[in-house]
Parts: C-alpha cells; structure tokens; sequence
C-alpha cells in the first residue's frame, strides 16, 4: 500500500512539474538562454521521471487491469 501511495505522489509531481516547465517553454516565460535550458532539462527529466513511473505503476497493476478489462469484455 505505501508502495503505491510514493509512487502516485511521485508521479503528481513529475506530472505537475512537467506541465508548468512546459507552459513556462511554450510561452517563454523565461529570462535568456540560461534559463531556458535549466527549464528545459527539468521538463526533460521529469518527463522521464513520470514514463518509468507510469511503466512501474501499470507493472504493479498489470493484475488489476486484466481483471478489468476481462470484466468489461464479458469473457
């Protein structure tokens, strides 16, 4: 069960960070060329971070989602 709570709240956290460096990026809300790269290694990183979470997560669940998807097949 902690398992699984560290990961969600890790992968809230890469997800929110990926989104507001991305905002920042996409509207260049920034100041010079070193910023934008510090952004957009931290936009890299947590995208990163967030995909092996994700994989993890539905790894940990991979039981879960067959039932489900058994389920709402009808087999």
């Amino acid at each position: 069960m902690k398992k699984n709570f560290y990961l969600d709240v890790l992968l809230f956290i890469a997800c929110l960070v990926c989104v507001i460096t991305g905002i920042q990026l996409d509207f260049h809300l920034f100041q010079g060329r070193e910023q934008k790269m510090f952004f957009t290694e931290i936009h890299r990183w947590s995208g990163y971070i967030f995909a092996v979470g994700l994989l993890l997560h539905l790894a940990w669940h991979a039981k879960w989602i067959a039932f489900a998807a058994k389920k709402s097949i009808g087999k």
